[in-house]
């Protein structure tokens, strides 16, 4: 059955129309990122803006286009970055060994606890805050409905908006970062390799992270990649110690209720 949806999907007008945008916004990215200056952005990067800027065009065409987008930014993207894995260097991603693991876990688990301190100061509900939080501090989107399943909520429509309003926070601030961190990379006085790490262990989607590591060349774009899986590891791990810290709370909460 799905299969047949894909196949459909592939062979609509939507899927056809999304495809000739984005091979628009990759061929221009290239071009684009040979110019002066403009080449130290990235190819990635700039067909990102390109992509973000065709909000300008006609509603009716936006709407025509989104399920083929849908489809491309899923199932494409994977794919893509699937194919990207196979081209690391083994002997890097052997050497790096247990060292990024335990930088990735140190930097999750900061920036877990900061955002959600920082979410609750601010007054954000529980819920939001909790995947705000795992989202900017593990793979983004896919983190937010990774965690979401183990979060039990009396309002299940609330929970929803909270998960949509997460998933929005973190693309959006994730695509902010990627270019705050290109712009600043000179003055930062690192090399390639260290500012893919610093890429791979910041940014929120792994699509940010290729994006930004690919703006420095390979040595960049692999320390990026490397760093980032090692932060897409941790989902499964992070999701269980929710689910119990959530469960552990409504046990207290109904005990609370009954007294």
């Amino acid at each position: 059955m799905e299969v047949f949806l894909l196949i459909s999907i592939v062979k609509s007008k939507s899927f056809g129309l999304a495809a000739v945008m984005t091979l628009i916004c990759s061929v221009a990215g290239i071009f684009l990122a040979k110019l002066p200056y403009v080449n130290l952005i990235g190819a990635l990067v700039i067909a990102l803006l390109l992509g973000i800027s065709l909000q300008v065009l006609p509603v009716g065409v936006r709407e025509e286009a989104a399920p083929g987008i849908g489809f491309i930014s899923n199932k494409f993207l994977r794919l893509g970055i699937i194919l990207l894995g196979f081209r690391l260097n083994l002997t890097k991603l052997a050497d790096a060994g247990i060292k990024t693991i335990l930088v990735a876990m140190l930097g999750v688990s900061g920036t877990i606890v900061l955002t959600y301190w920082l979410s609750k100061k601010f007054g954000a509900e529980d819920e939001l805050a909790v995947l705000s939080a795992c989202g900017t501090g593990i793979c983004g989107a896919a983190a937010v409905m990774g965690v979401s399943p183990q979060i039990e909520s009396r309002d299940e429509e609330r929970k929803r908006e909270n998960e949509v309003l997460a998933v929005a926070v973190v693309c959006v601030m994730g695509t902010v970062f990627t270019l705050l961190e290109i712009v600043i990379k000179p003055m930062l006085g690192l090399t390639d390799s260290q500012f893919g790490i610093v890429a791979g262990g910041s940014l929120h989607e792994i699509a940010h992270a290729i994006a930004a590591g690919s703006a420095f060349g390979e040595a960049s774009l692999d320390s990026a990649l490397i760093m980032k899986l090692s932060r897409v590891l941790l989902l499964a791990p992070v999701a269980l110690i929710v689910g119990y810290w959530y469960q552990r709370r409504l046990v207290k909460e109904s005990a609370q209720d009954h007294t």
